[in-house]
């Protein structure tokens, strides 16, 4: 009996367990930009030439910028949106002995959520008379 409920509660932990584990507290953000030779830059200080992938924290809103000669400069702001099924697990993860500090360290790290728009697609339109 004792081992039963031992193998059931690691059983709850895997399937419920701390999202931070399960999803990492970072994501890959994709950046595509047409010319596709654009310089990107973040306002959290990355460079890129498009298209390019970025490890970003999952709790940092940022703005991406694309530019490239003769081009208009255009930026677009990244967001934070949840991860509905995420947050079920963390939800799971309440209720097993010890779950609160699962679910403080998904709260800290914001593993419940994506980045959005991902990946980023960026137009830039031709400068007038260029």
């Amino acid at each position: 009996m004792y081992r039963t409920s031992i193998i059931a509660l690691a059983g709850v932990i895997t399937l419920t367990g701390c999202q931070t584990m399960q999803r990492g507290s970072s994501e890959t953000v994709k950046i595509f930009a047409t010319p596709s030779t654009a310089k990107i830059t973040t306002s959290l200080g990355h460079t890129c030439k498009s298209p390019c992938e970025l490890k970003i924290k999952r709790r940092h809103k940022f703005s991406v910028t694309a530019s490239h000669p003769n081009y208009q400069t255009q930026t677009v702001e990244v967001g934070l949106k949840r991860n509905k099924k995420s947050v079920r697990r963390t939800i799971g993860s309440a209720v097993v002995p010890g779950g609160s500090v699962l679910v403080a360290t998904d709260l800290i790290t914001k593993a419940n959520f994506d980045h959005t728009p991902n990946p980023v697609r960026i137009k830039l339109k031709r400068r007038p008379g260029s």
